[in-house]
């Protein structure tokens, strides 16, 4: 089978003809003449045939090629970005001494088989986990808190004390444990010996308790609830792992400035239900709580130390090929080091996107993440006969190698929960080790066609954010894990703003709004990107894309021979693909993604399910509009038309499909 030819420019003889001809009309008026037999035409056809020429031979450069070509233009391959995630560390017991996870150096990865090579995540973020205890116990009842005595990290309250919660119990009442250090990315296990508490139809899986971390600005973060042996008190004593949130601050309650861990009476069950509660509280005999281990953030890659490159020739423009390619983003510390001859001092040298603003003596170079070179900076011939050095060159007989650099990123990144749990190197006291959730992020490396697509609009824009169109591309080319992005033009003085969409690999399925909303260090990025080619005094607001999400239920009649359980799947994997931020829109499969403001009408659904194989007809199809945060479905159904804003995209919910046989 032959490759499929590549047309950059489809225009033939005829098309290039009566465009000029076209042109002749609206800029000489006056030239009546346009038969074949005048010269003038004579010559527009003379030229269209070179032009003609010209464009088969284009139409005809290899892909190499047009890549070099590419590069002449400043236009290089994007390298693959690098999924993220969040590890959860457990540790043997309670924490006895210190214990320490150093980032970069940790390095957790997915078992690996025959078929497969481990998929390996670096830690991020280190930390050395304390073996603290509470420093202060306090109950909160009716609005005041009273401070319980504590002794070697453990409270024993008497009497009145034991009831950490008024009785009855009210909404707000709680109990406190308070910290002298951080206690941020932790996770905390708390040991009670207590009493039960009464309530009718408290959900010991589910009860009205919220398990909290005083945070910055007086607020209260809430922690997830690992493990509850406690059943929310309906069980008595028993334990309570807790995963804190990533950070912890400093608040004054009952007369102690501590880091509060507290657990608080709500009007609502984590999963909504209202109207429960205790009818009296329990009774506190004893309570304490130690680090069992910590939450730390990990990316897809592995490191490189000290790779030798060589030793330099004193060639201008050299260029060094790294062992591991492609190379991710350069991080603080990692650079091309220098050793000149007779010296002993390695000297870091610093990294550039070109040599075009490089004198002479400037040690810079630049950095082809997705091949893995280092280039070395050139000598060109300028129009006086003489020759410029854009960038040092190392002297003769240096020898040059890389501090460290990390490789890896790309699809195979997003793993799912679970599957991280094998440590590279044992770390003491350390148990296990596993993602709890699952990776995002991961993008492999751009495609040659995506680079020439991309190619005409950084030509046109030159990488200066000033029309509309500008900020889009630009927020989308500052990383590889920006999907699609919309700019916004303000209504008169105020800012512009950008609304960012997230990359997510694969993307034929539901569709979480986690998953979709660009996470903080993406949009630092693009602010950054974007902070250097806006013009001044514009003023830029990143915001993440907004959503109207539907949820389609679909009950339908199949083909006499055709598998119902099978055309169900095809038709949910059809309205997830169609009704898609990132890949909907098209009638025919993957797109482009659904366009931004296009309203959605229920009749082109009818489409997209009788498109699918052993479908016969629809009997019910209808739209549901959908909160994306929160999974709340309207009661009502839509009518015929859903419209959006220009800064809106269409989502799914949950769809429904029933598929039947006509005798059923």
């Amino acid at each position: 089978m032959s490759l499929p030819e590549i047309v950059l420019d489809d225009r033939g003889f005829q098309d290039l003809v009566s465009e000029a001809r076209t042109r002749i009309a609206l800029a000489c008026p006056e030239w009546t003449e346009h038969n074949v037999s005048d010269p003038g035409i004579t010559l527009i056809e003379l030229f269209a045939w070179m032009t003609d020429v010209l464009l088969y031979r284009v139409n005809r450069i290899p892909d190499k090629l047009h890549v070099a070509l590419l590069e002449l233009l400043g236009v290089r391959l994007e390298p693959p970005a690098a999924a993220r995630t969040e590890l959860r560390f457990m540790l043997a017991g309670p924490v006895e001494e210190r214990v320490e996870i150093p980032a970069v150096d940790t390095e957790v990865g997915t078992v690996r088989t025959t078929d497969e090579p481990a998929i390996v995540f670096q830690v991020t973020e280190g930390i050395a986990i304390e073996p603290q205890r509470p420093a202060a116990y306090a109950v909160l009842r009716g609005g005041a808190a009273k401070d319980v005595g504590v002794a070697h990290g453990r409270a024993k309250p008497t009497g009145a004390d034991r009831l950490p919660f008024a009785s009855p119990p009210q909404v707000g009442d709680a109990l406190l444990l308070g910290f002298a250090h951080p206690i941020g990315r932790l996770v905390m296990q708390v040991e009670l010996d207590c009493s039960h508490a009464r309530g009718a139809g408290v959900d010991p899986e589910d009860p009205p308790l919220r398990w909290e971390v005083s945070g910055s600005e007086g607020g209260w973060l809430e922690a997830t609830v690992l493990e509850d042996l406690t059943g929310g008190f309906n069980f008595g004593s028993g334990t309570v792992t807790l995963e804190l949130p990533r950070q912890s601050a400093i608040h004054a309650l009952a007369g102690q400035r501590l880091h509060w861990l507290r657990c608080r009476l709500h009007d609502r069950t984590r999963s909504g239900a209202a109207g429960v509660t205790y009818s009296h509280p329990p009774e506190v005999y004893e309570i304490s709580a130690a680090p069992v281990g910590a939450v730390l953030g990990a990316v897809h890659a592995a490191s490189e130390l000290r790779e030798p490159l060589g030793v330099s020739d004193g060639t201008p423009g050299s260029t060094l090929r790294l062992r591991h390619r492609p190379v991710l983003a350069l991080a603080a510390g990692e650079a091309l080091e220098v050793r000149e001859p007779g010296t002993e001092t390695w000297r870091a040298w610093e990294p550039r996107e070109s040599f075009a603003e490089s004198g002479p003596r400037e040690r810079h170079f630049v950095l082809d993440a997705a091949r893995g070179e280092v280039e070395l900076g050139p000598a060109i011939r300028q129009p006086d006969g003489g020759w410029r050095q854009y960038g040092a060159m190392p002297p003769r007989d240096s020898a040059l190698r890389f501090s460290r650099y990390r490789h890896g990123g790309g699809r195979a990144g997003n793993v799912a929960a679970g599957t991280l749990a094998v440590l590279k190197t044992a770390i003491p006291s350390v148990a296990s080790v596993t993602n709890p959730r699952a990776a995002l992020g991961g993008v492999d490396a751009e495609t040659l066609d995506a680079a020439r697509a991309r190619a005409a609009l950084e030509i046109r824009s030159r990488y200066r954010a000033v029309t509309a169109e500008d900020f889009e591309l630009l927020a989308v080319h500052a990383s590889p894990q920006a999907a699609r992005a919309v700019c916004v033009p303000p209504a008169g003085a105020g800012a512009v703003r950008v609304h960012v969409l997230a990359r997510v690999d694969p993307a034929d399925r539901r569709l979480m709004v986690e998953e979709l909303t660009p996470s903080e260090e993406l949009m630092g990025e693009i602010a950054g990107y974007l902070d250097e080619r806006r013009l001044i005094g514009t003023t830029v607001e990143l915001l993440p894309v907004r959503f109207k999400a539907v949820a389609v239920v679909v009950n339908l009649q199949v083909s006499p021979l055709a598998d119902a359980d099978r055309v169900e799947r095809d038709v949910e994997h059809a309205l997830y693909t169609y009704l898609n931020p990132l890949i909907g829109g098209s009638p025919h499969g993957p797109g482009e993604g659904w366009p931004f403001g296009r309203a959605l009408n229920q009749g082109e659904l009818f489409g997209v399910v009788h498109a699918i194989d052993g479908v016969q007809f629809v009997k019910i199809l209808r739209l549901y509009e959908v909160d994306l945060l929160t999974g709340e479905q309207a009661s009502k159904p839509l009518g015929g038309h859903l419209p959006l804003e220009p800064d809106e995209l269409i989502a799914s919910g949950t769809h429904v499909v029933r598929a039947s046989h006509g005798e059923e």
